[in-house]
């Protein structure tokens, strides 16, 4: 016999289903108190990766890495990454015949991947003013048009949506003040700066099929070293991310508006106190092999929003092995497991000490990135301290992909064996609903 609080949880699951499917993206709450995204009226779980495939040889610090999206280092009038990778199968380092280039897009397809995160969006609104002219180096990954056509084409032939993200003041991008002065969150005219940023990434984007949310800051928290005093001033910080998400759903009420910070227990009941207006959170963890301990648990107490993985993963490297794939893909297997666990509407369903409030996340990193710890020419093993394995921070190998040698600078892809964790658990694995 069918029990009638059955039919009841039914009937309300329905009736949110309902009421979210007139917007593009929506965040709804079941009968059990687990949270779920639904996009255009379907249940949408992130199968993520962090995207920002830089040029061998090509850096911030320098003032010379350029926007992703503009790349054609080959001048045949196509972009490289959507186009000319090519995926080095036997690791030879050169391309055989039946390596053809098929574009990291098709290589996020084949993996699963149905989301990718961009960490700040460029524009060329003319409500910004000189706000990304502040230095070569914004002024070549920010102060220009968002590459429309080839984020339309990302969705429509390949169907991966992007996490459109604004640094809110993080490395003083948008702030609209220098490195040395830094980002000051109860400055107005800094306020008012990020807030025309925000506005003007939300006004360029928002009728866009590819989509999927906008996200707010980058672990602004506990970010010291990106030359902004959230921390400090969280109250400040908070009211100003609240004051945009305000903003935005005045401009766009049909995308979920998120932020994301590094995950601090202790924040939580700030967010709150201070963050009404926000739909969803993000996290960037990095924890350990066995997940993210109580963090859902945490979350679902003190602000009880959906939660993704903005970040997360481990490097392939350790001082004492060199490369270290196994490492890699133990640690994210451990991530994916916890991330399961505490996901709503799995199939077959989660634990019942689950939180039911994951709803996926974006793995740190796609590829390799050859800037961050040394001359952006060579794969640096790095020499800061982290706690990992060898107690190092080998920042240049957290891709899921590599460029191998790095001899083609850009259009070569080796695939690691988390990359084929991932591909065997995001296109076989639990099917969505």
């Amino acid at each position: 016999m069918v029990k009638w609080t059955a039919i009841v949880s039914i009937a309300a699951i329905i009736a949110l289903y309902a009421s979210a499917a007139d917007a593009k993206s929506r965040a709804v709450k079941d009968a059990d108190g687990g949270w779920e995204l639904v996009v255009d009226g379907k249940p949408y779980y992130i199968k993520g990766v962090v995207f920002s495939p830089v040029l061998i040889g090509e850096s911030p610090g320098d003032e010379t890495m350029r926007d992703w999206m503009y790349y054609d280092e080959n001048k045949n009038n196509k972009n490289d990454i959507a186009y000319d990778v090519w995926v080095d199968r036997n690791r030879n380092e050169k391309q055989d015949a039946g390596e053809a280039p098929v574009g990291d897009f098709q290589i996020l397809k084949d993996m699963g991947c149905n989301t990718i995160r961009i960490y700040h969006v460029p524009s060329d609104n003319p409500i910004l003013g000189d706000i990304y002219r502040k230095s070569e180096s914004f002024r070549l990954q920010y102060d220009h048009p968002v590459n429309k056509a080839l984020l339309r084409e990302m969705y429509s032939k390949y169907g991966i949506r992007a996490i459109m993200g604004n640094f809110m003041g993080s490395w003083t991008v948008g702030s609209g003040t220098t490195w040395e002065q830094g980002c000051d969150y109860s400055d107005p005219a800094q306020r008012e700066n990020i807030k025309k940023s925000v506005r003007a990434m939300v006004e360029d984007n928002k009728d866009e099929p590819y989509v999927l949310m906008w996200l707010l800051g980058n672990e602004n928290n506990i970010a010291t070293w990106s030359r902004c005093n959230a921390g400090a001033n969280m109250k400040d910080y908070l009211t100003l991310v609240n004051e945009c998400a305000k903003m935005i759903k005045r401009i766009d009420p049909d995308h979920l508006v998120g932020i994301c910070e590094g995950f601090r227990g202790s924040h939580l009941p700030l967010y709150g106190e201070y963050l009404p207006d926000i739909d969803i959170i993000g996290m960037n963890a990095y924890m350990g092999k066995w997940g993210f301990g109580t963090m859902w648990k945490q979350v679902k107490r003190d602000f009880d929003r959906p939660v993704f993985l903005t970040e997360y993963g481990i490097f392939s490297y350790n001082k004492n092995k060199g490369d270290d794939e196994e490492m890699q893909l133990e640690y994210l297997q451990g991530c994916y497991r916890d991330m399961e666990n505490n996901r709503a509407g799995a199939n077959p369903p989660a634990p019942k000490k689950s939180s039911g409030n994951c709803v996926g996340g974006c793995i740190f990193d796609y590829l390799d990135r050859w800037y961050m710890d040394g001359s952006p020419y060579e794969h640096n093993p790095g020499t800061k301290y982290w706690d990992s394995p060898d107690r190092l921070d080998h920042e240049e190998y957290f891709g899921v992909t590599s460029m191998g040698d790095g001899k083609d600078n850009i259009f070569k892809r080796q695939l690691k064996k988390s990359y084929d964790f991932y591909k065997s658990k995001w296109t076989a694995g639990y099917k969505e609903k």
